[in-house]
């Protein structure tokens, strides 16, 4: 037994003395996402000291790793192979972790191209509301509740179990990246332009805009590369310009990083993700709640936005959801109550009924997503 499995036992220990004692439990590592979701209560379970990389085997493409590993470590280790995670993760803080990011569904730029993290997650073992150990996916049978646990897991928000190991796939890393900026567009032409060239077949991995210009990301071959910029170029008559790999990746690192979107005192983030044929229409009836700054991303389907602190997020969500999207309000204030637009009366009893199924006691992060 590894020092590893030492710490899962003691993990899954506590998971058990919480069931006996009926106590809630508030699951984290990094802290680096702790300002997501709805405020909560519950008894502190550090996953920090469950690290270590159990497995990576370049050649077919998985890696293994306990929840509490760095996300900086990992990809250090597939960087010295040449390989990545395809759905470009932000990490918002050096102390950022794997099992943080699987369990918030954090994709960056790439994810309208490859994919969002769940898409890339392979299996995960977990401790379930019983205190048993349960695994998931590829290399296991569905667990007790009939689901293939593996997609719901990511993007849960640790409201369904303690993550004691994930496997994800990785890839290769292109050969070289360069990007096309456009500037001077109105945000009609820019989102036209946005959504034809996302539906065209080229290696196209990020689209994004924002109030001063256009970026569309281009990866693979470098013959590839120059003659798709340059084909894109060809068609645009507005004042254009190229950076090359370097620059690019120190441009998507600070988009993906949230770096260029800094509230201000009284303003807070936003995210809205939905289709981008509604995302001009949002983007209006939110203007008149005080749109400060925004970026478009994933080719159009995610909004990130600036908007006043005082702004109604019961309101908002509304206005999300009248648009077709979803809102998530990104606060680090006490009291997030409105974090999420709310789910419809499917998807809600969806929830419930997985719930029910994996922590029927409900000790794990309570409240964290939903009431």
């Amino acid at each position: 037994m590894n020092q590893g499995d030492d710490a899962a036992d003691a993990i899954q220990e506590r998971v058990r003395h919480a069931l006996a004692e009926n106590a809630a439990l508030n699951i984290f590592a990094g802290c680096t996402k702790s300002f997501l979701g709805r405020h909560h209560e519950g008894i502190p379970l550090d996953l920090s000291a469950l690290t270590g990389i159990i497995s990576y085997e370049p050649n077919e493409l998985v890696l293994v790793a306990r929840p509490g590993t760095k996300l900086s470590k990992i990809e250090a280790l597939c960087h010295s192979e040449n390989q990545y995670f395809a759905f470009e993760p932000p990490a918002w803080g050096a102390a950022a972790t794997i099992g943080g990011t699987v369990a918030c569904n954090l994709s960056g730029p790439r994810r309208f191209k490859m994919g969002a993290l769940r898409d890339h997650l392979l299996g995960a073992e977990l401790i379930d509301g019983r205190g048993e150990r349960i695994r998931t996916g590829g290399k296991v049978v569905k667990n007790v509740t009939g689901y293939d646990l593996s997609k719901v897991l990511a993007g849960s928000f640790g409201t369904l179990g303690v993550l004691t190991e994930v496997c994800l796939k990785v890839w290769p890393r292109p050969e070289t990246q360069a990007t096309l900026f456009i500037h001077g567009l109105t945000l009609t032409a820019a989102l036209a332009r946005i959504i034809a060239w996302a539906a065209r077949p080229l290696q196209i991995t990020g689209l994004v805009c924002d109030a001063d210009r256009l970026a569309a990301r281009v990866e693979g071959p470098e013959p590839a590369v120059r003659a798709q910029l340059a084909t894109l170029r060809e068609e645009e008559s507005a004042e254009s310009e190229i950076i090359e790999e370097a620059e690019s990746q120190a441009f998507w690192r600070r988009w993906r990083e949230l770096e260029w979107l800094v509230p201000a005192e009284g303003q807070q983030r936003w995210r809205f993700s939905g289709p981008p044929t509604k995302m001009a229409q949002l983007m209006k009836a939110l203007e008149a709640e005080g749109l400060s700054r925004w970026g478009l991303d994933w080719a159009g389907g995610l909004l990130w936005a600036l908007l006043p602190v005082a702004a109604q997020a019961a309101h908002l969500h509304r206005i999300a959801a009248r648009h077709q999207a979803i809102g998530w309000r990104f606060a680090a204030d006490a009291h997030n109550e409105d974090a999420f637009t709310p789910l419809s009366t499917g998807a809600a009893r969806m929830n419930q009924m997985l719930k029910r199924a994996l922590d029927p006691q409900g000790i794990f992060t309570p409240g964290k997503m939903y009431a």
